[in-house]
């Protein structure tokens, strides 16, 4: 099974016509700090603070990806849609260490788009 994971909701409204169905990201790495152990309830606890809202607001508004983690065995294929300023190269980051974490053993693709017209600018896969 395939899932399609973008940077968030913003950039999702570019992507229609490359991508029917995908789960947003929805956070913003280069700001704050985190635990080492991404998404654990700690790191979940630091984030929400970092952002000013509850641990459940934080959760939520993750809910696709944190759902993508615990079925992550279910996916043969991830393809990662996110752009290549600051902000999302972090966020990429992040996404792919998150994935090697949780024993991804899948394909991983890497798509890297134009922010404002929605262009893929370039496609890798990920070792």
């Amino acid at each position: 099974m395939l899932v399609n994971i973008t940077a968030g909701e913003q950039l999702n409204t570019l992507l229609d016509d490359h991508v029917q169905q995908w789960v947003p990201f929805n956070e913003a790495m280069i700001t704050g700090t985190y635990t080492e152990e991404l998404f654990s309830e700690t790191f979940c606890i630091q984030r929400a603070d970092t952002h000013q809202v509850s641990v459940e607001e934080y959760k939520t508004k993750l809910q696709g990806f944190l759902n993508v983690l615990h079925s992550i065995d279910r996916y043969d294929t991830i393809v990662l849609w996110f752009g290549n300023e600051p902000f999302c190269a972090k966020n990429t980051e992040v996404v792919i260490q998150t994935l090697k974490n949780y024993q991804f053993r899948g394909k991983l693709i890497l798509n890297t788009v134009d922010e404002i017209t929605g262009i893929i600018q370039s496609t890798r896969q990920i070792p």
